[in-house]
């Protein structure tokens, strides 16, 4: 029987497979837009294809938790290659400078490399869902997969109702209506919302309880780098900005501020 190690170590191969092709077309097209549009498309294929795995090889019975996981990441997936273009900006605006610095010095092999990390970042941070693909354990819904479902569908409503009202602010304002009169970062919120939920179905499989490590990592991924890169680059546009951070709750608020 095929180890979770080496399981992980095939979707890795698979996921890093297709970012090098986004990367790729990316440098033939002279443009960053593939990368950052399609960034998410490696997590997709690397999912279909762990299914794949586990039917063939025959690792375990596909589960209606594992189906389940799966089809709510790979729509999170999906709605991000329309959605999150800041977001994606501002994250991956030091891996793309490298990209081009690597390019311009003829450095393939530490560009295969970054490549790579990047692709074992990802296979990490929705671990809870390549975990599922692996040993899923019974295939009857608990009440936890219930409770998983939904902290995800409440983190997708958070992100829908917060992209909506981005698509309706003034374009020389930052938005202090809605959501965002109760949290500074109300997405943020929603993905956070989503990932706790994929990660309590994982609690349901067999031997999951290490993808909590990806839940980890995407926190503070998200704490540590992405909101305070958002946070700076708001401050440039806006200078009162200042004085609206300092008066809000950044992610989780229940009492409306503003």
């Amino acid at each position: 029987m095929m180890s979770n190690f080496e399981f992980l170590l095939i979707l890795l191969f698979c996921n890093s497979i297709v970012l090098i092709g986004l990367v790729l077309r990316s440098i033939k097209k002279k443009s960053p837009r593939i990368i950052l549009k399609f960034f998410f498309l490696p997590v997709i294929v690397s999912c279909l294809f762990g299914l794949f795995i586990q039917e063939v090889f025959q690792v375990s019975e596909i589960s209606n938790r594992q189906l389940m996981a799966n089809f709510l990441l790979v729509i999170w997936c999906l709605k991000s290659f329309y959605s999150y273009k800041s977001i994606k900006s501002l994250l991956l605006e030091d891996f793309l400078a490298f990209i081009r610095h690597q390019i311009s010095d003829k450095k393939y092999l530490a560009l295969l490399t970054k490549v790579v990390k990047v692709s074992s970042i990802q296979i990490i941070c929705f671990s809870s869902v390549f975990s599922l693909n692996y040993l899923s354990g019974f295939s009857q819904f608990s009440f936890l997969d219930i409770i998983g479902v939904i902290l995800c569908l409440i983190g997708l409503f958070i992100e829908l109702i917060s992209d909506k009202e981005m698509r309706t602010k003034e374009r020389d304002k930052f938005l202090t209506k809605g959501l965002r009169s109760y949290v500074l970062h109300p997405n943020i919120t929603g993905i956070i919302f989503f990932l706790t939920g994929l990660q309590v179905l994982a609690f349901g499989g067999v031997g999951s309880e290490w993808s909590f490590i990806g839940l980890l990592i995407a926190t503070f991924i998200i704490y540590k780098i992405l909101i305070p890169k958002i946070e700076s680059n708001l401050l440039k546009k806006y200078p009162d900005y200042s004085s609206y951070i300092n008066k809000m709750p950044k992610i989780f608020s229940f009492k409306k501020i503003t």
